[in-house]
């Protein structure tokens, strides 16, 4: 039988050895604060009630060692083409048969500045759907992509591969209409999304990122939309396993829906949009 005291005396070497593990866990995590600034002009045209293409551009910068402005030194500028397919006026499944990103990595502590710049390849396979209230004031947004990635690996001629999974949930609310494509529109939004690394080639970052946007936007011309954001992005650095980059700053988005509505004078035909 195992009395008081001897179980007392058990618990408190238990403690006294998972302790500094604790202590090590938490010490050994190290995070980098960055500021940063996002861009992103994304248009789309559909040439009837299901088909269309689109293509997004992307550019990002960053400051470094926490100092200094959000526009110091570049990030990353990519450039992707999109096949899209309307299952219904409320799903959508798109396809980017390949994508090419220009990374200059965050720059945390001074190591960092002997980082390379790479480049990658990527192919992505991406469905959304909506849903909206019945007055039009909410619209919820799901969104499933799949990514498959090669990236160039420094002073070396091979590429890294690996794939990624992300999930995004986002809420829209109209505040002067009842209706998210109705010109005029005024509207805030909040979104988070969480990225998985998958493959024999991921290490420790299996999380890979979380981002969160608050923000507003406003349509005008009918097809087109603008958007302010606030950027929270939490992701893992490397291989390591217990460094991090915090990303926080704004981003200024033009996107839009249906690219030939800008010179017709009839209603946007596609009433639907990420």
């Amino acid at each position: 039988m195992i009395n008081d005291k001897d179980l007392k005396n058990k618990l408190v070497l238990a403690l006294l050895l998972i302790a500094p593990l604790l202590n090590y866990s938490q010490e050994s995590k190290i995070v980098y604060p960055h500021a940063v600034f996002w861009h992103k002009t994304e248009i789309n045209e559909f040439f009837n009630e299901n088909w269309g293409v689109g293509v997004d551009y992307v550019y990002r910068s960053k400051n470094e060692l926490n100092s200094g402005s959000m526009f110091d030194s570049h990030l990353r500028t990519s450039i992707r083409p999109w096949v899209n397919y309307q299952f219904t006026k409320n799903s959508r499944l798109s396809v980017s048969p390949i994508g090419y990103m220009y990374t200059n990595e965050y720059i945390g502590k001074p190591e960092d500045l002997e980082r390379p710049s790479y480049h990658e390849l990527r192919t992505t396979f991406q469905f959304f759907h909506h849903y909206k209230h019945d007055n039009g004031k909410w619209m919820h947004t799901w969104r499933y992509r799949y990514e498959l990635r090669w990236q160039e690996q420094a002073n070396s001629e091979d590429y890294r591969f690996f794939t990624r999974f992300r999930f995004r949930y986002r809420i829209r609310y109209m505040i002067n209409s009842n209706d998210f494509y109705e010109n005029k529109t005024l509207y805030a939004a909040v979104s988070n999304e969480i990225g998985l690394n998958i493959g024999k080639n991921v290490v420790y970052n299996t999380f890979n990122q979380n981002r969160l946007y608050v923000g507003l936007g406003y349509r005008f011309l009918d097809v087109a939309r603008v958007e302010l954001r606030y950027v929270d992005r939490f992701r893992t650095r490397g291989a390591t396993g217990f460094e991090f980059d915090h990303g926080r700053g704004f981003m200024v988005g033009l996107y839009i829906d249906q690219l030939s509505g800008l010179w017709k004078s009839d209603e946007q035909q596609v009433r639907y949009s990420d």
